[in-house]
């Protein structure tokens, strides 16, 4: 019977990916912790969670509900320089951006009516709008305009090709 003749111990590529999951993760805790102290409304929870299949550490900012929840994800975004994406569900609407701040994924979040979301959001929808139109000379008259096509939503697509069968 053979017997190993070297104790063993832990190999230090271990130790370095242990020592660097965790300083993702108090880096993340650090920056959640920062982007609290700047905003002017306080989320009701924060996550600090791997991202999945990673050894990376994000932020998850869930600032509750209503119109006072929604400012808080707009002064978080205006903080950071992110966008703010609207997403309308059946019954509600989801105030949210999604970035990368500092190397550390981050997601702030709040949900609202309708209504409080399209006041949250009617100012940046109005700059949309008041853009100058680009222009190929000095007359007028040489205004380009975009071109604008029909999008079909791709369920449409599907249910008039199963309802024509």
């Amino acid at each position: 019977m053979e017997q190993a003749t070297q104790a063993t111990t832990p190999t230090a590529p271990v130790e370095t990916e242990a020592q660097d999951v965790r300083a993702s993760y108090q880096w993340a805790r650090k920056l959640a912790d920062q982007l609290v102290a700047l905003a002017e409304v306080l989320p009701d929870s924060i996550e600090t969670r791997r991202e999945l299949g990673t050894d990376t550490y994000g932020i998850r900012l869930h600032f509750g509900t209503g119109l006072t929840a929604g400012r808080g994800v707009l002064a978080i975004a205006e903080v950071i320089d992110a966008e703010v994406i609207r997403d309308d569900t059946i019954s509600c609407v989801w105030i949210e951006l999604r970035t990368t701040y500092k190397g550390v994924p981050l997601i702030a979040r709040a949900l609202a009516t309708a209504e409080d979301a399209d006041t949250l959001l009617q100012a940046s929808a109005t700059n949309e709008e008041t853009q100058p139109i680009p222009t190929v000379g000095t007359s007028p008259s040489d205004v380009v305009a975009p071109a604008i096509f029909a999008v079909k939503p791709l369920a449409t697509v599907n249910t008039v090709a199963e309802s024509e069968k």
